[in-house]
């Protein structure tokens, strides 16, 4: 499901059209399990919730990309093997950039380079998780990389993530089956490693899982 805030139409060409100004902008929201739709003409801004981002290659076969949460900026890439997808793990609300105003604001550029070095650095680190031999060892790595990109910081040492994740997702993530993953995160449970709040949040142990690209 998609709506404006305080409009109930959304005509993406009318986009052009749009105040310049990032504050003036409206909020487009998109419901969890939406994917939202990729234009080559600019970005969006994720002003509140998360992003999954990820591909499809031409054989099926999908390679998860990162994350966008509050604050992140995201787009398309022209390729002609890739099919770039962007799915709400949440409730979002989201601001459209046009890649004309972008360029024609330095304010804008500064703070758009930082965040296409992370989402480079988001790729590469999953790149080097799923190249880890052993199941358990992705999983961790995994779950590592979330609790830096997405950990609220607890007292004794431990992070909570701040979005839940169904073990599906994670399977996904890692290129193996949901009950392996829940087998093993039944393991680190019982472990000590991991632990879940009353909204079943993951509650990560810090001193275990901050092995991410080792």
């Amino acid at each position: 499901m998609l709506s404006i805030v305080q409009s109930t139409e959304l005509d993406y060409s009318q986009q052009q059209h749009q105040q310049s100004s990032v504050l003036n902008k409206r909020l487009y929201f998109h419901t969890k399990g939406d994917e939202i739709p990729l234009f080559p003409e600019g970005v969006w801004q994720v002003t509140q919730g998360l992003v999954q981002l990820s591909a499809n290659y031409e054989d099926g076969e999908q390679v998860l990309f990162g994350w966008a949460a509050t604050g992140a900026w995201f787009g398309t890439q022209g390729s002609d093997t890739l099919d770039y997808q962007a799915i709400a793990l949440s409730p979002v609300y989201l601001r459209w950039l046009r890649l004309d105003e972008i360029e024609g604001s330095m304010r804008l550029s500064q703070l758009l380079l930082p965040q296409l070095a992370k989402r480079m650095r988001q790729a590469e680190l999953l790149l080097i998780i799923n190249g880890r031999r052993h199941t358990v060892e992705r999983l961790r790595g995994l779950l590592s990389l979330l609790r830096n990109e997405l950990g609220e910081s607890l007292p004794d040492y431990q992070t909570r993530i701040a979005y839940k994740f169904t073990h599906q997702q994670l399977a996904s993530a890692i290129g193996t089956t949901r009950v392996t993953v829940s087998r093993m995160m039944a393991q680190f449970q019982a472990k000590g490693h991991l632990t879940l709040d009353r909204h079943r949040h993951l509650i990560l142990d810090n001193s275990y899982f901050s092995n991410i690209g080792k």
